[in-house]
């Protein structure tokens, strides 16, 4: 009975560190899996020092107008419209100050999606628009109030576009056409653009909803990459729509759409890389592999203005 007893605590005692040393190696292998795959700098390192810049427009006295922004935006305002958070009227002199996103380079750059609620927006831009004195940031006065843009656009073709205005999430811009108080407005087509009066200031876009609820997801894996700070760009030539993918999942990509796919990362040694999927067309859940190659910032550029 001593020499069985001698030998199971033997056996066990060899399980239990065969056991040990299994498990060591594995957890070896992993972690040395993953601290070989690349790593990336969260990619606003590199977006952030290609954006469009704010411009400042001061408004010290009543003029015929309009505001012109670099890319064409115009803007008519007053002070009788703008007010104090408190409600206090506004004097002269005070800030317009405006940010033009009409590519979807540009739209990339900012991180600035059209996605309304899950759901794709057809664009023809986007802008933002405030307005402050004294380093306070000013309202629009509730009721009649509104401030006049004009987005520029060649050849506007539809009388349905609707104003849709940002709202700040935890990750991202949202839009919505129907903010509370204020109702849904529609853009007037121009020879220049399309016009309308906002009620609201801060991110506007001049969008129509093509998304319906409905259609597929894009993933993105990779054995090579760690794709954490990777910014991934889902882009709709046909109605001009970007799409941000999140923790390597997309939104819903509506039926029958043809799409452009780019991922863009940056290094500690701020070298630039990139992965693309051209012309792909959506039809059912999709999971891509992904490896990403050095770039450059010219090469990158090129592509993006090509988009």
């Amino acid at each position: 009975m001593k020499k069985n007893k001698t030998n199971t605590l033997l056996f066990t005692t060899t399980l239990t560190l065969l056991s040990f040393i299994f498990f060591s190696c594995s957890k070896d292998r992993i972690e040395t899996e993953k601290t070989t795959m690349n790593q990336y700098n969260p990619v606003n390192t590199y977006l952030d020092t290609k954006k469009q810049q704010e411009q400042v427009f001061i408004i010290d006295s009543t003029g015929n107008g309009p505001i012109v922004g670099n890319q064409g935006t115009k803007i008519w305002t007053a002070k009788q419209c703008l007010q104090f958070p408190n409600g206090d009227s506004v004097t002269w002199p005070f800030e317009i100050r405006l940010v033009e996103l009409y590519t979807p380079k540009d739209m990339i750059y900012y991180q600035m999606p059209t996605v309304a609620a899950g759901n794709i927006l057809e664009t023809a831009g986007e802008i933002r628009l405030r307005a402050f004195k004294n380093g306070t940031e000013l309202e629009i006065k509730p009721g009649g109030c509104g401030v006049q843009i004009e987005m520029p656009n060649a050849a506007p073709q539809y009388n349905h576009m609707h104003v849709y205005y940002g709202v700040n999430t935890s990750t991202y811009v949202d839009w919505t056409d129907n903010p509370a108080s204020i109702g849904v407005t529609i853009f007037d087509t121009t020879a220049n653009g399309y016009q309308a009066l906002v009620k609201k200031l801060g991110w506007i876009n001049c969008g129509y909803q093509v998304g319906n609820n409905a259609g597929s997801t894009l993933s993105f894996t990779s054995t090579t990459d760690d794709l954490q700070n990777v910014g991934i760009f889902v882009y709709f030539p046909a109605t001009k729509s970007l799409m941000q993918v999140y923790n390597m999942s997309s939104g819903l990509v509506p039926a029958n759409s043809n799409v452009k796919i780019v991922g863009i990362g940056i290094d500690a040694s701020n070298q630039l890389f990139d992965f693309k999927y051209n012309n792909q067309l959506i039809n059912t859940n999709t999971t891509y592999p992904v490896t990403l190659t050095p770039t450059t910032d010219p090469n990158l550029t090129t592509y993006l203005d090509g988009l």
